[in-house]
């Protein structure tokens, strides 16, 4: 009876581990784009799996077709941790013959895949959209130019971040220190004044899909209003600055950075930090939405470290492209709200005003 017992128990705790920590979905990810004189386009992945997990078929896709690879990366190594697997595609690496525009394009990999075991396919795809294709948020590669992955892929703050460099390692991990520019000019206050402040400000570039990260650029102002930040060498899309977890609009920036190059740009305040009432906020994480990413249909869950009543607190979330897709008024410290089922699967920031003021925000994953 005791051996059962123990047996019950270690199946349970086997059970408890699997549904802690899931298996690590396979995928292939476009990590370095670039355009070869005699090669066309090249194409760099990194590829993550595990032993068990067999892919079948590799398809990548332009806005001029698409067409299969005869390459498919193979898992080998240790069951307990995933595999990656860095591998490049030409066109002579396809089964028939694909183009890629030079001047933007989208490129779509798709890969099919199936568990040792299972019969039924699953499916993962990435995508890339560059240079004049609607949609971009990154030039097209100049010759000697690569557009890259900057940071880890699967860090909650690295998503989707691509930038340009002027020194390509294609087939080898990028380089992120060479993947920048600079931006250099003067801060004016809502009158028009050079700004006096020698406090760190940031600017977080949600335009790129996210709002934390590797676009997340501080600095401080010195004499006369002066600043001078380094930026990922991509779109810097800009209307708000950042002062602690005060947000401050601005006049919108919407400019491009190419890898080494110093841009000026000033920055005009249409409101002050003064105008922003501080909140007393308990912790250093004041608010906490959870979980994150959510999957379509579930609550998404709160915690607010403030009197959300006397405040007069409330929740906003809006789309990548500005749009307010949900509002309600926040009445207690912890809580959860539903969102529209019709939410498409993408990036959203989660914004908590008080009185009527953002005083902190934050990213939302939103899966299928």
């Amino acid at each position: 009876m005791k051996k059962l017992a123990v047996l019950l128990v270690c199946m349970l705790f086997s059970l408890k581990c699997l549904v802690a920590n899931p298996v690590p979905i396979p995928s292939v990810d476009i990590t370095e784009l670039m355009f070869d004189a005699e090669k066309g386009w090249m194409l760099e992945f990194n590829s993550r799996g595990k032993p068990e997990v067999s892919i079948v078929k590799l398809t990548v896709a332009s806005s001029s077709g698409s067409a299969e690879s005869n390459y498919l990366p193979v898992f080998e190594g240790e069951e307990f941790d995933p595999i990656w697997v860095r591998f490049v595609l030409t066109r002579d690496s396809m089964k028939s013959d694909l183009n890629i525009n030079p001047l933007g394009d989208k490129i779509t990999v798709i890969i099919e895949y199936y568990w040792e075991g299972y019969e039924n396919l699953d499916y993962y795809e990435d995508i890339l959209i560059f240079g004049n294709y609607q949609g971009s948020k990154i030039n097209a590669p100049l010759e000697g130019q690569s557009i890259g992955y900057v940071g880890y892929r699967y860090c909650e703050c690295d998503v989707y971040y691509y930038a340009k460099t002027n020194e390509p390692t294609m087939g080898a991990p990028n380089n992120t220190s060479k993947m920048k520019g600079t931006v250099t000019g003067k801060i004016y206050d809502k009158n028009n004044q050079l700004l006096q402040s020698n406090e760190t400000m940031t600017f977080a570039c949600y335009y790129n899909d996210c709002y934390y990260g590797n676009a997340i650029y501080p600095f401080v102002p010195v004499e006369n209003g002066a600043y001078s930040i380094n930026v990922l060498a991509n779109r810097l899309n800009n209307d708000y600055i950042f002062l602690s977890s005060k947000r401050v609009k601005i006049k919108s920036i919407k400019i491009d950075i190419e890898p080494d190059e110093e841009v000026e740009q000033d920055i005009y305040l249409l409101e002050d930090f003064t105008d922003i009432k501080e909140v007393n906020i308990k912790d250093n994480s004041p608010v906490r939405i959870y979980p994150n990413p959510l999957s379509g249909g579930q609550e998404l869950q709160y915690e607010v470290g403030a009197p959300v009543k006397s405040l007069d607190c409330r929740m906003e979330i809006v789309s990548m492209e500005g749009h307010l897709v949900f509002e309600g008024k926040i009445t207690d410290n912890v809580g959860a709200v539903t969102l529209p089922h019709s939410l498409p699967s993408g990036t959203y920031i989660v914004n908590f005003k008080f009185n009527n003021k953002t005083q902190y925000a934050t990213r939302l994953i939103i899966g299928k």
